[in-house]
């Protein structure tokens, strides 16, 4: 049975509002911790390129889990800082930084409260880590904060889902098998008057033990996060639809927007 967008599952749990708190922790990391290599090859790849990265630019992971992303970039000679609000995702993410020799400065805190003016070179938010917050107010703190933290000239790459993608090729069940034998199924539901994607997954174990995960993301369209940065103080310059430089579109599954600190005027 397909779901219409905008309809709700009769008995879907309402999330928590503040769900991305404790969100990414041990059931979320046993999912995430054994990405695709490649594909994290590749995300890289494409960071590098379009931020025009500098050896040695300091660079800011903004919510950077377990530090997928984070180590590859350090181990290119960048001097990374990462921030998550998740301690067990942070923890791996310097064991795994340590094991590598790779130098990586890491802080626990909500994006929101990013306090930084003009330290950095470069700023990612990837692998849809943003619209977590309840307001779009809220949302648009992050990218003020993010304008405030990057030096004039400096870049910011957002990689999100692509809303328009999403409400095309909707489903609202889901269900997969991890290599330990644990079940994952998925109940999603899509709010078009919110734009609202919620979810909640269910683990069960081969030992017959089982708990439950609950999220809910906001969507932008690209005309809506083109409007967010404008109003945060960068100016967007490119639009893609994945990391393999396709052009952003409806069939593409990714929205992926950079944009630029203007640079202040010469007097």
């Amino acid at each position: 049975m397909r779901l219409r967008p905008g309809s709700r599952r009769k008995g879907t749990p309402e999330v928590d509002p503040h769900w991305y708190r404790t969100f990414f922790d041990r059931d979320w990391l046993a999912l995430a911790i054994d990405h695709d290599e490649e594909l994290t090859r590749a995300e890289v790849r494409f960071l590098v390129e379009k931020l025009d990265l500098e050896r040695g630019v300091p660079v800011l992971d903004l919510a950077c889990g377990h530090g997928r992303h984070a180590i590859e970039i350090a181990a290119m000679g960048f001097e990374v800082t990462g921030l998550d609000i998740s301690a067990p995702a942070l923890a791996i993410a310097r064991e795994r930084a340590a094991s590598r020799q790779v130098a990586l400065d890491l802080l626990q805190l909500d994006m929101r409260d990013l306090d930084a003016d003009c330290e950095f070179s470069a700023v990612y938010n990837v692998s849809s880590a943003f619209g977590y917050h309840p307001s779009e107010e809220e949302d648009l703190a992050v990218l003020e904060a993010v304008s405030r933290a990057l030096v004039p000239g400096g870049r910011f790459l957002i990689d999100t889902m692509n809303g328009l993608w999403l409400v095309r090729n909707f489903e609202p069940r889901a269900r997969r098998k991890l290599p330990d034998g644990t079940r994952v199924i998925e109940e999603r539901s899509f709010d078009a008057v919110t734009s609202r994607s919620s979810a909640t997954w269910t683990l069960r174990r081969p030992d017959g033990t089982r708990s439950e995960m609950r999220h809910s993301m906001r969507i932008y369209t690209y005309p809506e996060l083109h409007r967010m940065l404008v109003r945060s103080g960068l100016e967007p310059d490119g639009v893609w639809g994945g990391v393999d430089g396709a052009a952003y579109g409806v069939e593409e599954r990714r929205l992926i927007v950079r944009s630029r600190k203007p640079r202040a005027p010469v007097m």
